[in-house]
């Protein structure tokens, strides 16, 4: 082997699979029941019941931001809009930055 070559060995055969992601999210909202808070569940999600109703991207985190609601952990919602709805939170303006 020459000096500059380098060992593949090292590097599997074959590619990971990539794992699909859709070509646009899709949400529920499964409403308060018995006394567990409301949640957003990815569409699709094995944990959301068939009362929940569809959101767009823009209504899951609007409704993500009330007070009792929750994120599914099951689908990954929480995984994927908690931190959209965070960003920014700890960037408060100092008053002389302010609009």
């Amino acid at each position: 082997m020459a000096e500059d070559a380098v060992g593949l060995g090292c590097f599997p055969a074959h590619p990971r699979t990539r794992v699909s992601a859709p070509a646009r999210w899709a949400w529920l909202l499964d409403g308060r029941t018995r006394g567990r808070p409301a949640t957003v569940h990815a569409e699709g999600c094995p944990s959301a019941t068939d009362r929940a109703h569809p959101l767009g991207t823009m209504q899951a985190l609007d409704v993500l931001a009330r007070p009792g609601t929750t994120a599914c952990t099951v689908c990954g919602a929480a995984e994927v809009l908690l931190p959209i709805l965070a960003h920014g939170q700890d960037e408060v303006p100092s008053p002389g930055n302010r609009p």
